[in-house]
């Protein structure tokens, strides 16, 4: 008995394991065939068994209705001694299914008619019993009936049948053989109606499936992208917003963006998963499991871009401070020989006298201090001074170093255009070290333009910031140059350290804010620095 179980544990988990192995597509197929076989086996079955018992109970009904009937209707046969209306009455009753024979006899037990002319003339024994309805079933399955046959109160004969039930089983399965052939012509039918549909709803399900599954397949090879959803509506469409300033307004997957998942909450006070355009894009649990999947992708895409972009960052510092440091020692041992270069050069001018002498003289404390200039732009980068915030008026102190390259511009014959917002108000940033870098980004449109070009300075406030941009009609910037430009000691002047701008990045950036460049050779130069507002 043990082993019988044990055998018949491991059958099954052996049928359990291979179906585990099935693909979904399989395993989909497989189940709506098996579910759809029981479910019309057992139909048939309710059906055929329905049937059976209805079409039964329906002749029995007739057989004792006809029975019934041929008992009143001998009534005047017997009276009148007329055998053979009751031969023929008895005849066409026999022809019903399930009658085994009948059998009438007058009120002595003379059998009058019968079924089998042979019993004719014959008696049967007349007791209490006969005068009683009554019926029994023997061991060949033939129901026996007793119909007393009666005139008003007297009793004048008796109507005995029997009903074979073999008999009315047989008719009954001949009766529903082309019953059970039209339900397996139409089994057949809707089986192979089951199995397409089987088909094509197991690869219709399977279909975005397959798609992430394809998604998550590039994964490994380093390729992060969207799985497609063809289910995927608007909230412009579907709530018919026409609120053309919001941050999501066209665009796909709102509930991946940050302003529109806060102005939905602000607005309709709803969680984007509880949304109505997040239940219709997702749709069924695969969209949701493929949206998912999605702002997965998007999150690590965007958590990779900020990785790669801090760890340009971290080497570009670790650069700069590695050159910075440098730089400083280097400045640092040279500035004291030139200082006491110029402090001899200013010795021997003051006491020694001579045309040529004075020239040479005049030569070496100009470019001395050019020198002691690069050393302390060097020192500068190396050592910068910490931010002091003061509350200003930036167009005021943009004003103030416009003012310092007015007159050169004006010389040159430049063209200077300048678009203040009137409308941003004071706020907190370092005024020297700011119009530190606004100077130094004017000097290079300066050097950048020649006569007739022209240079814009604008500022904009938008929402909580402020946007400086400083553009120039120049000879602009190589598109290979572009990411090289704020680095360090880079430059592509003959003079200069190549300081200026990377100064200016970190001006910006100890400000909290940023600073884009869009240059286009021979096209000019447009630098747009964003600073917060800081009240």
């Amino acid at each position: 008995m043990q082993i019988s179980q044990h055998l018949k544990s491991l059958a099954i988990n052996k049928v359990l394991d291979k179906f585990q192995r099935l693909s979904i597509v399989r395993k989909i197929f497989l189940s709506f065939l098996i579910l759809f076989i029981i479910l019309i086996l057992a139909v048939n079955l309710l059906i055929l068994n329905y049937q059976k018992n209805s079409l039964k109970s329906q002749i029995n009904e007739n057989i004792t209705l006809l029975l019934e009937n041929l008992s009143k209707d001998a009534i005047d046969h017997i009276v009148f001694f007329d055998p053979l209306a009751i031969d023929e009455k008895i005849t066409l009753i026999m022809n019903s299914p399930g009658i085994d024979y009948i059998m009438i006899s007058d009120k002595n037990g003379r059998i009058i008619g019968h079924s089998n002319k042979k019993e004719l003339g014959k008696f049967i024994k007349i007791d209490e019993e006969t005068f009683k309805k009554w019926q029994y079933i023997d061991s060949e399955e033939i129901r026996h009936l007793n119909i007393p046959i009666m005139a008003a109160d007297t009793f004048i004969g008796v109507l005995r049948a029997g009903i074979s039930e073999n008999k009315i089983n047989q008719y009954v399965s001949d009766a529903i053989k082309n019953l059970k052939n039209y339900i397996f012509i139409l089994n057949f039918l809707a089986l192979g109606v089951t199995i397409l549909m089987s088909f094509m709803l197991s690869k219709t399900l399977i279909k975005p499936l397959q798609r992430l599954k394809e998604k998550m397949s590039n994964i490994q090879a380093d390729k992060l992208e969207v799985c497609q959803n063809p289910y995927i509506v608007l909230c412009k469409d579907i709530l018919l917003c026409t609120k053309t300033d919001c941050p999501a307004y066209g665009k796909e997957r709102c509930w991946l963006i940050t302003e529109a998942k806060e102005n939905c909450k602000l607005c309709h006070n709803i969680d984007c998963q509880d949304c109505y355009v997040y239940k219709v894009s997702c749709g069924d649990e695969i969209g949701y499991l493929i949206e998912t999947f999605n702002e997965m992708i998007i999150k690590l895409k965007h958590s990779l871009e900020e990785l790669d972009k801090a760890t340009k960052e971290k080497l570009k510092l670790e650069k700069s401070s590695a050159m910075a440091e440098m730089a400083m020692t280097v400045a640092h041992e040279i500035k004291n020989p030139l200082n006491a270069i110029k402090a001899s050069t200013a010795y021997i001018k003051s006491n020694f006298e001579g045309e040529v002498l004075k020239e040479f003289l005049s030569i070496i404390d100009r470019e001395t201090e050019r020198l002691n200039e690069l050393i302390t732009g060097f020192l500068s980068y190396a050592r910068p001074v910490p931010l002091k915030y003061e509350k200003a008026d930036l167009n005021r102190a943009i004003a103030d170093v416009i003012k310092l390259i007015e007159t050169e511009v004006k010389e040159e014959c430049k063209i200077l255009n300048i678009e203040f917002d009137n409308s941003i108000p004071e706020f907190y940033f370092d005024n020297h070290q700011l119009k530190q870098a606004i100077l130094n980004l004017l000097v290079n449109a300066m050097d950048a333009t020649k006569n007739g070009d022209s240079i814009t300075v604008k500022t904009l406030k938008k929402d909580s910031k402020v946007l400086i941009t400083i553009a120039d009609t120049g000879m602009g910037i190589p598109e290979e140059l572009l990411n090289k430009i704020f680095e360090p000691f880079f430059t592509t002047k003959t003079t200069g350290s190549g300081l200026g701008l990377a100064c200016v990045e970190r001006i910006i950036k100890n400000h909290d804010g940023s600073i884009t460049v869009h240059s286009k050779k021979d096209a000019g130069t447009e630098f747009i620095i964003e600073l917060p507002l800081k009240f």
